[in-house]
């Protein structure tokens, strides 16, 4: 296992301690607080999409705190957090039902991706998540036949260019975005777990063979529980959207914590399973991003090693409050986002793609007021 003393031999990343990253490192820090120390760390967490799962986490696992020690504005805040990620839950079950009876017809396994396949098992990543759209997966023979349902189901696709239509149906991993026409839910309709044109090669086919049924109504599927993390790995890590990246750290960290409680060196089964799959490297990045921030209980051999990419890593995903975030985090977002992209797409579509993306932001400018 990594000591404490080891964490310290990562670059020195934050202008300013930051009491969220000691609240996810160790809960009980949130005890030794003062009136600054909280409202830091309740800005910290809105900034990075956790504000939700840190109110769950007080309020199931620190009641006396908020009750007796906690400043009074604080309460508020963890209610209307709580309130928001219980009413999302009841939206998302709502909206399975819905999306069950639309899909009844496609005779195929329907898999649950992220957040919604969190939810639907019953797992503790669910608590306190919040997220904008349901990810679903059908195989690629039955993508059509999935859209049409859906449409007749009230969703439509969100209006896009000749050009974003041709980028979704021919080099992504997902169809455009479905948006329910009158509830205004939006759905993301994948057939693959990465990109096909994605230069790390990911045994996409494998990992959906494997899925397992979820249990209760409908013809729902979710990733077995080492898929699944290795699909929270190569979603942060090669999708570069980290403004939500310890969201997405927690996620591992969770799914981490509560399958090694059921399966005996669980760890060491993702290992193995990611090598398979092609995903050994990602995932260890991402192991060694949990252990940083999270103290994840993981082996050392499990953990990359210290590098570039790792540190460009840490300092994207991490806290995104201006008082906090690390002074380089501009830059590791930008290096990272060319990395996302001589990833996803071959040097031809890449080109082809930059120069369609910067043509059409340049506008004529037409009917300006005089």
């Amino acid at each position: 296992m990594l000591s404490l003393h080891s964490m310290t031999c990562w670059p020195t990343l934050m202008p300013s301690p930051s009491p969220l990253l000691n609240f996810l490192a160790d809960h009980s820090s949130a005890t030794h607080l003062d009136a600054e120390g909280w409202s830091l760390l309740l800005a910290e967490a809105r900034a990075c999409g956790v504000m939700a799962r840190v109110a769950k986490v007080l309020a199931q696992d620190y009641p006396t705190l908020l009750s007796s020690d906690a400043p009074c504005q604080v309460m508020p805040h963890i209610v209307s957090a709580i309130r928001q990620s219980d009413s999302l839950a009841h939206d998302v079950q709502r909206e399975l039902a819905f999306l069950s009876d639309a899909l009844a017809d496609v005779d195929t396994p329907v898999l649950l991706l992220k957040g919604a396949a969190y939810c639907a098992a019953g797992l503790p990543a669910a608590r306190g998540r919040i997220f904008s759209d349901i990810d679903l997966l059908v195989a690629r023979p039955f993508l059509p036949r999935a859209e049409a349902a859906l449409m007749l189901g009230g969703w439509a696709v969100s209006k896009q260019d000749t050009y974003d239509q041709r980028y979704y149906r021919e080099w992504s991993h997902e169809i455009p975005p479905m948006t329910h026409l009158q509830r205004g839910t939006t759905i993301d309709l994948h057939h693959s777990l990465a990109m096909p044109t994605c230069r790390i090669h990911i045994n996409s086919g494998q990992m959906i063979a494997a899925a397992v049924p979820l249990p209760g109504p409908g013809n729902w599927f979710r990733l077995a529980d080492e898929d699944m993390v290795l699909h929270a790995a190569s979603h942060l890590l090669l999708n570069s959207e980290f403004d939500r990246g310890l969201r997405d750290l927690w996620d591992i960290d969770l799914l981490m914590r509560h399958f090694e409680n059921t399966t005996p060196n669980f760890a060491h089964r993702v290992l193995v399973r990611a090598e398979t799959v092609g995903l050994g490297p990602i995932t260890r990045c991402a192991f060694a991003l949990c252990h940083r921030f999270f103290r994840t209980p993981l082996p050392q051999e499990t953990l990359a090693g210290r590098s570039l990419l790792s540190w460009l890593l840490a300092s994207a995903a991490t806290t995104r409050h201006p008082q906090t975030r690390p002074r380089a985090q501009g830059v590791a977002d930008q290096l990272l986002f060319v990395r996302e992209m001589t990833l996803r797409l071959p040097v031809h579509l890449l080109v082809r793609h930059l120069w369609h993306k910067t043509t059409a932001g340049i506008k004529p400018r037409e009917n300006v007021p005089v």
